[in-house]
């Protein structure tokens, strides 16, 4: 069992404001510190309606193009990884999240302006503790060329690979330690991607309205539309950023060397699925060996 670390909030309110993606409106995000083991929760403002939605792994319910919560109603918010992903970074275990739309803004494409914005409010350290999520034995998950592994590790580390069809993203990998330095400066800063054919599809639908250079890097046929780059593998820093992200939904810091190829938010969720499964049974399993009996073995067979 790895040792306890101290549960964090915010010092202060912050508010945010950035595009919706998918709307192209202005999104206003409010940030609030929180009691101990409040957890991670989203209020959704819609009208006079005030819905809260906790950032579990039982409100997932999306995770195409991007992680989705939701009541198991029609109020959901979408696109909640990049902002975990600074959450996670920073070890705030415990924030209120208001928000005024059904997506997080997506800022810059990245992770960076909530990971300034969060420690710009300050970060206050609580007095109750929460146990780093631990595994003793490999798990992963597999879906057809595309799989997802997470072996037991002292640290949290990450190798992962991406192959698309684009003569840039053939056969590109990177493996990094993720501690809170590295993760600030090597990942938090890449900005999400795609294919400019996607783009124009997705906008003939009504989406990715809000999508533009200023929050992309975008491939064209054969390059990048963009004048340049934050990285050469910025693209695939950026996955690493959403499986961190979504790895945040599980509501603890977590530890462990994580091995990824072609892995996405159905993947880095399905993953989640399985480390609480097995984590949630070893815990079980160590309260049980120290109960006291309430009788004995004798007295049982009279």
């Amino acid at each position: 069992m790895q040792t306890a670390i101290h549960r964090k909030t915010i010092q202060n309110s912050i508010t945010l404001k950035g595009i919706g993606v998918h709307s192209g409106k202005v999104v206003t995000l409010r940030l609030h510190p929180a009691e101990a083991n409040t957890g991670l929760i989203f209020y959704l403002y819609r009208g006079t309606q005030k819905v809260r939605i906790p950032v579990t792994l039982d409100h997932v319910v999306d995770t195409s193009n991007a992680t989705t919560i939701g009541d198991g109603g029609s109020n959901r918010v979408q696109t909640i990884e990049h902002l975990l992903a600074a959450v996670h970074t920073l070890g705030i275990t415990d924030c209120i999240f208001e928000i005024d739309s059904v997506e997080v803004p997506i800022m810059d494409g990245s992770s960076l302006p909530f990971w300034e914005g969060i420690r710009s409010a300050g970060i206050r350290v609580l007095d109750e503790t929460v146990e780093p999520i631990t595994i003793t034995n490999p798990i992963w998950v597999v879906d057809g060329d595309k799989y997802l592994v997470m072996l037991p590790s002292d640290e949290l580390k990450v190798t992962y690979s991406i192959d698309f069809n684009h003569p840039l993203l053939r056969g590109q990998s990177y493996t990094t330690t993720l501690d809170e330095s590295i993760l600030g400066t090597d990942i938090l800063p890449a900005r999400t991607f795609g294919f400019l054919k996607d783009v124009e599809a997705l906008q003939a639908r009504g989406l990715a309205m809000g999508g533009s250079l200023d929050n992309a890097v975008v491939l064209t046929d054969d390059g990048y539309l963009n004048d340049h780059l934050r990285y050469d593998n910025e693209c695939v820093r950026h996955k690493i950023l959403d499986l961190v992200g979504d790895l945040a939904v599980m509501g603890r810091p977590f530890r462990g060397h994580l091995i990824a190829s072609k892995a996405g938010h159905a993947l880095d969720i399905s993953l989640a699925k399985c480390i609480m499964s097995q984590v949630t049974g070893n815990e079980l399993t160590q309260y049980k060996s120290k109960r006291i009996p309430l009788f004995s073995k004798k007295e049982a067979t009279r």
